[in-house]
Parts: structure tokens; C-alpha cells; sequence
């Protein structure tokens, strides 16, 4: 681990370390479960549910009806809380101002090798990440969305920063459903990229979920997500 950095943080890196990668590493402790609410770990289909939702660019609710699916875990379960303080942390450092965040801010992850983005014609994923020897790849499927590229794009950060601060190195599954490691990146994405103060502030002019996706541009069901976290719909 890193000197010096804070505690919350150590604590998310030594979760993540010892983790396998496809179940909550604090399944037992969990007081989210313990109290009722639903683990993403207690089926693989919860993970699957979450991975589709947030992936379908077709989603178009409006701002009043509902999801029959128990999204507390991934709201106030331990590990998202951690992972989305990462990100706060994250977007604090890089001083942005107000929405979009720049894509540009990817930079910081490794103040030790420079991040490339590569745009390829992906099949099986929306994104990967290559680490070399002296610098790191991020590949995004070209024909996806550039709302959709956004949101890969900082889902691949989170797995930058897990290895360059996890010990041993980050451990993910090989596949994009069904992995808790995905959710938390999944997780991280949506809190940088849909801020809470920022959310609040144009929510209260615009009060639609489309044009608040495009103003923040990301898909519609991130922000949903980040509407629905914040109690906003």
C-alpha cells in the first residue's frame, strides 16, 4: 500500500486484495444484507441484472415510475461507499468545475505511466486495459455511444488504480456480467462522472432524465442510478 493515503481508502485496497474478484469480500459483515437488503453476491443474476441494466442504452424511464429490483446494496453497501469516495476523492484532485467531467482527468490515475485511449471494434466487451511497461492502454468498442465510451472509460480507471494500489494485483473475473469487481467499477464511474452536488444543482432546473444525460453526458441509465441514489426520483 501507499503511504499516507487515508484509511477508508487502505481499507477499500485491503478488501479488494483479498477478494476473489466475483463475490463481496464482506459478504459475512455485510449489515446491508443483515438488515434485509438483497446482496448482489447471493446470486451470480443479481450481478447480471445490475451489469444489463446499466448497460442498456435503450432505457427511457421517466422520472416517475420505478424498477421492481432492490438496488440498496450497491447504494449503501460498504465496498460502494468506499469505491465511490474514491471517486469524489478523485474528482476533487482534478479540480473540475462543473459538468462534463473532462475526460482528460484519466491522467491522474498512475502519476507513473501515461494513459493512452484507443478506440477498437470490440465484440465481446465495451472496454479492456492493457498495462506495459511503461505505460497503459485503455481500448473502447468504437461504435458505442460517446456517452457510453465515457462511462467505460472511467469503469476501466477504477481497474487502473485497483492494481497500481491493491496487493496483491486487483483480481477480476475474465468476463463483464457476473463480477463483483465490474459492479464496483460500474459503481465508481457513475459517482465521478454524475457528482452529487452537480446532479442537485441542474435537477432542480431541468427535472428530466434525458436532457440531464445529455448535459452530463452519460447514459440515461447512470443517471438514473445517480437520481435514484440521490433520493432525487
Amino acid at each position: 500500500m501507499e503511504k499516507g493515503i487515508p484509511s477508508w481508502e487502505s481499507e477499500l485496497w485491503s478488501y479488494m486484495s483479498t477478494g476473489d474478484g466475483e463475490h463481496c469480500p464482506i459478504y459475512d459483515h455485510c449489515r446491508v444484507r443483515q438488515r434485509g437488503g438483497w446482496c448482489l453476491s447471493d446470486k451470480k443474476e443479481g450481478l447480471d441484472i445490475m451489469s444489463r441494466f446499466i448497460d442498456d442504452d435503450g432505457f427511457a424511464l421517466n422520472s416517475h415510475e420505478s424498477i421492481s429490483f432492490d438496488f440498496r446494496c450497491a447504494m449503501a453497501g460498504r465496498l460502494f461507499r468506499l469505491a465511490g469516495m474514491l471517486a469524489d476523492t478523485y474528482l476533487k484532485r482534478a479540480k473540475v468545475q462543473g459538468p462534463p467531467v473532462p475526460e482528460d482527468i484519466i491522467s491522474l490515475a498512475d502519476d507513473n505511466r501515461p494513459i493512452e485511449v484507443r478506440l477498437l471494434p470490440l465484440k465481446a466487451h465495451h472496454g479492456a486495459i492493457w498495462r506495459l511497461s511503461d505505460s497503459w492502454v485503455i481500448q473502447l468498442k468504437n461504435d458505442d455511444t460517446p456517452a457510453r465510451q465515457r462511462f467505460t472509460l472511467f469503469h476501466e480507471v477504477f481497474h487502473i488504480l485497483a492494481y497500481c494500489r491493491a496487493s496483491p494485483v486487483f483480481r477480476k473475473a475474465g468476463v463483464r456480467e457476473g463480477s463483483f469487481n465490474e459492479a464496483l467499477a460500474d459503481h465508481f464511474a457513475g459517482h465521478i462522472l454524475v457528482p452529487r452536488k452537480w446532479v442537485k444543482e441542474k435537477w432542480a432546473e431541468v427535472k428530466d432524465l434525458n436532457q440531464m444525460a445529455e448535459i452530463f453526458e452519460v447514459p440515461n441509465t447512470v443517471m438514473w442510478l445517480g437520481l435514484r441514489r440521490m433520493n432525487l426520483i
